[in-house]
């Protein structure tokens, strides 16, 4: 695990140190390698950074990123050094209709990039270096939507009804415009007329509007990954055979499945065929 010191001049909001840290040993597992000494990342202001472009690459112009490796071995030096414009992530973010704190996480990416070895001198490693950077920032913005997803699943569990098996489940379903509907397991004395968690967030959305689901979160009190039982795969293949299932456990780590691998011969109903 990288040990990252930030630095912060700049009047604008700057991503959070809790999220540099993900950012920077996410990028780092990604690309098998490991910071042996410090990190420093700084936001500064436009008019610093164009200072520091004149100073050391003798260019007086706006830059958005500029990353300084030193590859000390040491844990208690500065291994490298990416300092970030957050005044040039607001003007990509209104140019482009993206977020500002993405672009903030895109610049912090391609500084990281280049103190690993990637380059942009010339078209083709220009090419690379930005298909890897948008591909990084594309499967972490993915894994921080299962996170907060796994933490909704986990709050859902508060609310679940489990007086006999005392086995509370939560789930919480994202649907393709981004809501997320959670859902507890209601039980019954009956025991057969109980409902899991993954049905109840499923009726839940459906009874509200929504039809099309991209992924689900099932959490429950034991130390095992929790997956949906085989009448939940059946109820959720009907409106969402492709649907992502991360299977939690309490430690908040969890398993991602694909439905339809989870239920690869699902029952269908075909008038012609009687079923």
């Amino acid at each position: 695990m990288a040990t990252v010191i930030v630095n912060r001049s700049s009047k604008e909001a700057t991503l959070s140190r809790a999220v540099i840290k993900k950012i920077v040993d996410y990028v780092c597992e990604l690309e098998n390698r490991e910071i042996l000494g410090k990190l420093s990342i700084a936001f500064v202001s436009l008019d610093e950074i164009r200072a520091l472009k004149k100073e050391f690459f003798h260019q007086n112009i706006d830059t958005d990123v500029i990353s300084f490796f030193y590859g000390t071995e040491e844990p208690d030096e500065v291994w490298g050094e990416i300092i970030i414009c957050p005044e040039k992530a607001r003007e990509y973010a209104n140019t482009y209709g993206t977020k500002y704190e993405n672009e903030q996480k895109l610049l912090l990416i391609h500084g990281l990039l280049h103190i690993l070895g990637y380059d942009d001198i010339d078209a083709k490693k220009k090419h690379i270096m930005e298909t890897r950077q948008n591909y990084i920032l594309e499967q972490f913005l993915a894994a921080e939507k299962r996170d907060l997803l796994v933490i909704s699943a986990k709050k859902a569990q508060h609310y679940a009804y489990a007086p006999y098996s005392l086995f509370p489940v939560g789930a919480a379903l994202e649907t393709c415009d981004g809501k997320v509907i959670q859902g507890g397991n209601i039980e019954n004395a009956s025991l057969g007329l109980s409902v899991c968690a993954e049905r109840v967030a499923l009726f839940k959305a459906v009874s509200m509007g929504f039809a099309t689901f991209t992924r689900l979160a099932v959490i429950s009190s034991d130390q095992d990954y929790c997956l949906p039982c085989g009448a939940c795969r059946q109820v959720l293949h009907e409106f969402a055979p492709h649907l992502e299932i991360l299977a939690a456990r309490q430690e908040g780590d969890y398993q991602v499945y694909i439905l339809d691998e989870l239920l690869p011969n699902p029952f269908q109903f075909n008038p012609e065929k009687g079923r």
